[in-house]
């Protein structure tokens, strides 16, 4: 089954070369204070294509996905006229994407280790570029990309979205080329480009600080004594 949908995707997106607005490919990362975190991750195609397709490319992989976990649902961008899958996952801990079960359409594509700085909490990022696009060409049966190949490949310019909300306000990131910040999210625009072996993305943010549970009642005494030195002040007053 994996062989399959990894076939029909290889072929689908060599149909879809110099068409790269028909594609999109987003990978959304929220990781929570507590470690855990919730992955979505969005594949669409242009509409046209899919209704003259012959075969539904995106099938297989919603079924290998489904296999896997994942929460698959129907995804439609109507202002770009494309429509696909998205794929939802709750995660006990964010490192459980680097163990995802053989089989699922998302194992090994990726690397994440969390760590720490000084009072700073940090992510790094590998992905596998040409981990992709080699294991889709094996996976199809196809020889070692040639010249030409290559050429398409590149001038196809596929990019897709990696983005990540984190715990806390960022105050480092890299790269600084195709990144975006909002609050505590970050963006990349990363291009699926043969000749590059690895991407790395790094992100560091100062965590977000909690109220301790006995502030309340320490805000209480504080009133508390505040009242009573109040009403001495009127007494002697009087």
């Amino acid at each position: 089954m994996r062989g399959n949908w990894l076939t029909l995707l290889f072929l689908f997106l060599f149909s879809a070369l110099g068409l790269s607005g028909c594609l999109t490919l987003e990978v959304r990362t929220r990781l929570n204070a507590d470690g855990s975190a919730e992955r979505s991750v969005v594949i669409a195609v242009d509409s046209i294509l899919l209704q003259t397709a012959a075969v539904n490319p995106l099938e297989p992989f919603r079924v290998g996905a489904e296999a896997s976990g994942w929460r698959v649902e129907r995804y439609q961008d109507p202002s770009r006229g494309q429509e696909g899958l998205r794929l939802r996952r709750v995660l006990a801990a964010l490192e459980d994407l680097n163990n995802l079960a053989e089989g699922d359409p998302l194992a090994g594509l990726e690397r994440l280790t969390l760590g720490e700085e000084g009072d700073f909490q940090t992510l790094n990022v590998t992905l596998s570029i040409s981990g992709i696009l080699d294991r889709l060409r094996i996976a199809a049966e196809e020889p070692p990309f040639s010249e030409e190949d290559l050429a398409l490949l590149r001038a196809a310019d596929f990019r897709f979205l990696y983005e990540v909300e984190v715990p806390g306000p960022i105050v480092d990131y890299s790269p600084r080329a195709g990144a975006q910040i909002e609050g505590r999210r970050i963006r990349w625009m990363i291009p699926l480009r043969p000749d590059q072996p690895t991407v790395n993305l790094h992100a560091t943010w100062r965590p977000a600080l909690s109220i301790p549970s006995c502030t309340g009642s320490g805000i209480g005494l504080l009133a508390a004594g505040v009242g009573i030195l109040s009403h001495q002040i009127v007494r002697r007053k009087q």
